[in-house]
């Protein structure tokens, strides 16, 4: 094509190309009624073509089962900005994988109808390949009766935007010539310039989609893509999964790709060398194609992994090893940690018991908002914290090892407002595990999602586990309720580098001996107990009894002292256990005071105790942050010094609070 073939095409006003690059549109339109949205909307047709903007697979692989589409067409467009080609092929390949895992959800047979639309041509998939405009249209005709509708606005095709609850605008055109024209028009434009097809594998239950599969690096021809003008680019944090698939796509496509006149341009020589490569193996490799999808489906008993089916299907002699290993792991904390061995083993037993919960708790904190519930007792994050060689690294890593097979950790500096939110909606079940973030960070970035008790708008989001060095003072109260807490007061000795080598040796042992068996028959016998109460009242103990359950019927000889079921009361009552010792010892009567002086000290006024302890030289605060925001008079406590109720602080310490020398008889709990 010539210079002037490109100019005159650009004059074609009518064309494909021209009508994409059209811009911002003004249709005119005259109101006639309004009425309440149904999905019967989308009854009587034998076509539907849909242009939509959200990842939303799931709605549209029903549609395919519940309406007699005799044509389907969808494309699917991105909601950030197409800036570079990984994004493109990562956009691409996530959305091809999400297509593939909806239908494997489905029941069997209406898995075989949706699938034969599908590999039959009769439901086809496009996926962008540009920055094109973000309508959201939807185009649906019949031939007997004879009918045509136009439907536009800003409903995205997903269950939550059609749920009829959410505030959106639809405007229907039936049987408005003028309105299917435009509207065919800018479809097709859409469509013919901007689009490849998608095509699935014949056997969906092979291993995930890789990025070599993608329509722009399956096309034979050259693939041209201009990117946008960087002060349009904005990438909302919604999309970070396809920008966590671009990162190491870009290291393997970037370097090849070729750049002429602001355009890049993948030639098919480059095509043909990039389906060459593959990864090798190694850390970097594990770090890139570590599993950070989990879907459950309940009533199917369906489970996959980025993609690959978890059968829950457990190998008797796996489950023994990894069994023995676990409780090997935890008596380890015996041969040289120093504190309180046993409350450490305790606590993390009870962390244990919600972490290989925590795949299940989206769905019963969604049920606990729809049907009264207290959502406090299905926390959607845990926060171990304390001193930095208590074991809390190594805790997780074996823990998430003994459930997917390696330890999977997200790089602190992702641990922002955003990516958080980013995290929520594309990790599916699988658990998002933070190491090392610093008071500031969780402060800044995490309060917030930490404190949304609203549900996420995916309906499978994980949890969150966040490993601090931290003091219990740098935790609000509202954080404190709102988290499972883990306070780690027992540490390894530092200077015994012998004892540190060995312990560290003894888990990498205890870890090599790990399988994902044990989690397997876990998941299974936790689905068991969840269809006979789908909304228990105690996650904890659920979780606990099921852990020791396989423990016992696969570990020879008695179970340790800490393998005993846990419950949310045992933990609920231990969470204020060193702030309860902490402003015990603060109300002692030598601290008693007649007036508020001195650097610490208490007296009481009518019906409340004034307390005052001063930060230290290096800045701590004082106990003030430890206690729960229920004993306080806010109203009366100023600075370092604060006020607390009477009756409620008595009632916390379990004793009575009097003046030394004052006998106050009887004390009623």
């Amino acid at each position: 094509m010539t210079p002037n073939d490109t100019v005159q095409n650009r004059l074609d006003f009518d064309d494909a190309q021209s009508v994409a690059e059209r811009g911002l549109q003004v249709v005119s339109a005259q109101f006639l009624s309004v009425e309440p949205f149904t999905k019967n909307i989308f009854e009587g047709f034998d076509e539907m073509r849909a242009l939509t903007y959200s990842v939303s697979t799931p709605m549209i692989v029903r549609m395919l089962d519940r309406y007699s589409f005799q044509r389907f067409e969808c494309v699917f467009g991105y909601e950030g900005g197409l800036g570079r080609f990984a994004t493109v092929i990562a956009f691409q390949q996530f959305l091809k994988n999400q297509v593939r895992e909806c239908a494997l959800q489905l029941e069997d047979e209406s898995q075989r109808i949706v699938l034969e639309k599908i590999h039959g041509g009769t439901a086809q998939f496009y996926v962008v390949k540009d920055n094109i405009a973000h309508s959201k249209l939807y185009l649906l005709k019949s031939a007997d009766p004879e009918r045509r509708r136009v439907i536009v606005g800003s409903a995205n095709l997903s269950e939550r935007a059609f749920g009829g609850k959410q505030a959106e605008t639809l405007l229907v055109f039936d049987d408005d010539d003028k309105a299917w024209e435009h509207y065919s028009r800018e479809y097709e434009a859409v469509k013919e310039t901007a689009s490849d097809r998608i095509d699935l594998p014949v056997d969906l239950r092979s291993a995930e989609i890789a990025f070599t599969d993608t329509p722009v690096l399956q096309d034979p021809g050259v693939t041209v893509f201009l990117p946008p003008p960087i002060d349009e680019l904005t990438v909302p944090q919604v999309v970070h999964k396809v920008e966590e698939l671009a990162v190491p796509v870009d290291r393997v496509v970037s370097p090849l790709v070729s750049r002429e006149n602001g355009r890049y341009i993948l030639t098919p020589a480059v095509k043909a060398e990039i389906k060459k490569m593959r990864w090798r193996k190694g850390q970097q490799e594990d770090d890139e194609t570590r599993p950070t999808h989990l879907t459950i489906h309940q009533e199917s008993r369906y489970v996959s992994l980025s993609g690959i089916p978890f059968s829950l299907d457990a190998d008797d002699e796996g489950l023994r090893r990894s069994a023995g290993a676990i409780v090997e792991y935890f008596n380890n904390y015996e041969l040289g940690f120093v504190g309180d061995v046993r409350r450490l083993q305790r606590d993390y037993f009870m962390f244990m018991s919600w972490l290989y919960a925590s795949p299940f708790i989206c769905d019963l904190r969604a049920r606990a908002v729809v049907g009264g519930g207290n959502i406090f007792h299905y926390p959607s994050f845990a926060v171990i914290y304390g001193k930095s060689n208590c074991g809390k690294t190594s805790l997780v890593d074996t823990l998430i090892t003994s459930m997917f097979g390696h330890p999977s950790t997200v790089d602190k500096d992702s641990f922002t407002r955003g990516m958080l939110r980013g995290l929520q909606q594309n990790y599916g079940r699988y658990p998002v595990v933070f190491d090392d973030i610093n008071r500031r960070r969780f402060n800044n970035h995490g309060l917030d999602i930490v404190k949304d008790e609203n549900l996420p708008p995916v309906q499978e989001h994980p949890c969150f586990v966040v490993s601090m060095n931290a003091e219990p003072q740098s935790f609000q109260d509202e954080v404190v309720k709102r988290c499972l807490m883990i306070y780690a007061n027992t540490s390894l000795p530092t200077h015994d580098y012998a004892l540190a080598d060995e312990l560290h040796s003894s888990v990498e042992k205890i870890r090599d001996k790990l399988t994902t068996d044990f989690y397997r028959r876990y998941l299974a016998a936790v689905m068991e107990k969840l269809d006979a109460d789908s909304m228990p009242g105690d996650i904890l103990r659920m979780s606990s009894d099921t852990i020791c359950e396989v423990l016992d019927e696969f570990v020879d000889g008695e179970l340790p002292d800490w393998c005993r079921p846990v419950t949310w009361s045992e933990y609920a009552g231990s969470r204020y256990v060193r702030a309860a010792r902490r402003l015990s010892a603060l109300l002692a009567p030598e601290n008693y005071r007649d007036v508020v002086d001195g650097e610490q000290g208490w007296t009481l006024r009518a019906d409340t105790v004034v307390v005052w302890e001063k930060a230290d030289a290096f800045g701590r605060t004082s106990i003030k942050g430890e206690i729960p925001d229920f004993l306080y008079d806010d109203t009366s406590s100023v600075g370092d010094t604060f006020v607390l109720w009477r009756k409620q602080t008595e009632e916390f310490l379990n004793k009575p609070i009097s003046a030394p020398g004052f006998k106050w008889w009887p004390w009623r709990r």
